[in-house]
């Protein structure tokens, strides 16, 4: 299974490069922002539904909340919206608000409208909250990953710089304070951290 998931990640460079090998360093970028670049507090965000709706992080002050890039088509996709959705099931009355943005930029593994999206998400019965296609890597990094990522110690690198995230299904795990307290890789999946988000509750 890790030959495979490595398999696909080189794939998708490759397949960036074939396209348009300038895209190629836009997306794999690091990159660096000053805490001058941020708001204050996570709650000072905006976000965006699927309908095109405008949502303040405002709106989950006082939530923990784990902050998950996904993807429709991806190899993780099942496992994860199951774990998800089961998450929620146990934990939304307690106060775990799940919010899930997805992306196109591994392998175009998310669906171009957000119609179709949305079909999806109806079809899976997804129970979280559910938000409109972004970036997370790269210069064009939505503001809320790049805020998550500044304030995540396990996202800088040696020279100061944002790491990439590696693949879909990343986590960013969030106090009732709007702290960021963790990241999870993809290859961690959400009943693994159920722990680390109990622990917050």
């Amino acid at each position: 299974m890790m030959k495979l998931f490595l398999f696909l990640k080189l794939f998708v460079v490759l397949l960036i490069l074939r396209r348009n090998p300038a895209n190629m360093f836009s997306f794999f970028k690091k990159i660096t922002v000053s805490k001058g670049e941020l708001r204050p507090s996570i709650y000072d965000y905006n976000v965006k539904k699927l309908d095109g709706t405008t949502v303040p992080m405002s709106t989950y002050k006082n939530k923990v909340l784990l902050i998950v890039n996904s993807a429709s088509k991806c190899g993780l996709t099942r496992k994860h919206v199951d774990q998800l959705n089961e998450l929620h099931d146990r934990l939304n009355e307690r106060g775990l608000e799940i919010l899930s943005f997805p992306t196109s930029q591994f392998l175009n593994q998310e669906f171009p409208n957000t119609c179709d999206i949305s079909s999806f998400n109806e079809k899976n019965k997804v129970k979280y909250n559910f938000f409109a296609p972004i970036e997370v890597n790269g210069e064009n990094t939505h503001e809320l990953f790049k805020f998550l990522k500044a304030n995540c110690d396990s996202m800088h690198d040696m020279n100061g710089q944002l790491e990439n995230i590696g693949w879909n299904f990343g986590k960013f795990l969030v106090n009732k304070s709007g702290n960021v307290v963790s990241y999870f890789s993809p290859r961690t999946y959400p009943l693994d951290i159920e722990k680390n988000i109990t622990e917050l509750l």
